[in-house]
């Protein structure tokens, strides 16, 4: 968790007193510091300690900064943040007195406590007090020519009831469970592939991507504000980074790894091998559809039911919801059912999950009609057999995953890595198209 006392930030809100030539720059600074607290990559739990008296942050400001966290604790699904009010009594000089005229000084009672510091060890998060204002009445408007494009209207409801494809690690047998799934569609949704700190972890490696991808390529490379992490990096695929190696990687070749086993294993050659990491992004205000789709085609004898040639194991970073990007699929063969309507998304789907999809499934991004982008990383797969038809376009495979990355991979993982690991000492560039290259081994 994470704790904050006296919350203040750039800028302020209330502008009275100040200079006209000022007053504008000002309340700027503070609109840009609540965008900045809008794009956190969220916390299990914030906790901010505040008093009423304090003339040095005023209430109004920290219950507009503590808004600006909140939204975005609540569009990633987690809990707002928690206000705690410190009487003047409470502080660490008395409120008033010479040392403390302006009811400011109060770190030790807003951290120094028991209950918080054990909370921050993973024991039981501290109850919060409660004020009787509303910190959404309190964000303060964007100054006049600063507003963004308007959001695109929300879409209707998704067609697709998700529950009727998911399934929970925590059920008996979910292997068993989600393979008739996946047998029947050709996708199927695992919630709790990932811990929330590891979905935080690589949340965070994608916000910092994105700004260096689009920075470079400012209309996509997917389409228009859509984006492929693979497409982009210079080695092809993102197992250099290390949360998509230790939590990605680890995730799809250990936790679902019986379920990996049951799909792969439908064939004279069982087995499959790890082809590398990637995944896509849509920003955020992105009105468009981007068209149905399957990732690739293959010759007839590969173009079986199970096992599929390729599998694409997608980690949802962020809960999927109806308004920000969510995939829309097609369930089954493409040659099964006619394409459905646009509204076919595949939501809500929460932060965690996994979406195992055979790449040959029809599917398509959606409108983003949120203020924030919507990443989907990846792992793929490929199955023995495909792996022996020696593709040209597919195989060799790019050595993409650095040693020292490798070496902390569980064996099971190791072992569907073989060819993606860089030998012991070899140096590996890597970066995106159009932005700097770094070398790491």
């Amino acid at each position: 968790g994470l704790g904050l006392g006296a919350v203040h930030g750039h800028g302020q809100s209330d502008l009275s007193g100040i200079p006209a030539k000022r007053s504008e720059g000002i309340a700027r600074k503070f609109t840009a510091f609540l965008t900045r607290m809008r794009s956190h990559n969220g916390i299990p739990w914030i906790e901010a300690s505040h008093a009423v008296e304090d003339q040095q942050c005023p209430l109004k400001d920290a219950h507009a900064i503590i808004g600006a966290l909140s939204e975005r604790q609540e569009e990633l699904g987690l809990p707002a943040v928690s206000l705690r009010v410190v009487p003047a009594e409470s502080m660490d000089k008395a409120g008033g007195s010479k040392f403390n005229r302006s009811y400011h000084g109060y770190m030790k009672a807003a951290v120094m406590r028991r209950d918080f510091l054990a909370a921050l060890m993973g024991i039981e998060q501290p109850d919060p007090d409660s004020l009787e204002v509303d910190w959404r009445s309190s964000l303060p408007a964007p100054p006049v020519g600063s507003m963004a494009p308007p959001l695109p209207i929300s879409a209707p409801p998704s067609s697709l009831n998700v529950a009727d494809y998911s399934i929970s690690l925590d059920v008996d047998d979910w292997q068993e469970l989600a393979f008739e799934i996946f047998s029947a569609n050709g996708f199927v949704v695992v919630e709790g592939a990932l811990k929330l700190h590891q979905a935080m972890q690589v949340l965070r490696d994608c916000n910092r991507a994105a700004k260096e991808m689009v920075s470079a390529e400012p209309q996509g490379n997917r389409g228009t504000g859509r984006y492929s992490f693979g497409k982009s990096s210079i080695t092809g695929s993102m197992l250099h980074v290390s949360s998509f190696a230790r939590h990605l990687l680890e995730a799809a070749g250990c936790t679902l790894r019986p379920l990996l086993d049951l799909i792969f294993g439908c064939s004279d050659i069982p087995g499959f091998v790890c082809m590398g990491a990637g995944g896509d992004f849509v920003l955020a205000r992105e009105a468009g559809f981007q068209p149905l789709h399957g990732d690739i085609h293959v010759a007839k004898d590969q173009d079986v039911l199970l096992p599929p040639p390729m599998l694409s194991v997608n980690f949802c970073v962020q809960p999927l919801t109806n308004d920000n990007g969510a995939m829309r699929v097609v369930p089954g063969r493409p040659e099964a059912r006619a394409v459905p309507e646009r509204c076919s998304r595949l939501c809500p789907v929460p932060c965690g999950a996994a979406i195992i999809r055979d790449v040959r499934v029809l599917h398509g991004g959606t409108p983003n009609c949120t203020d924030k982008n919507r990443y989907l990383p990846s792992v793929e797969f490929a199955s023995a057999s495909f792996r022996a038809t020696n593709r040209s376009d597919k195989f060799p495979l790019k050595r993409s995953l650095p040693h020292e990355l490798f070496q902390k991979l569980s064996p099971s993982c190791q072992e569907l890595c073989e060819e993606l690991v860089v030998p012991e000492g070899q140096a590996l560039k890597v970066g995106f198209k159009g932005c700097s290259v770094h070398t790491i081994k």
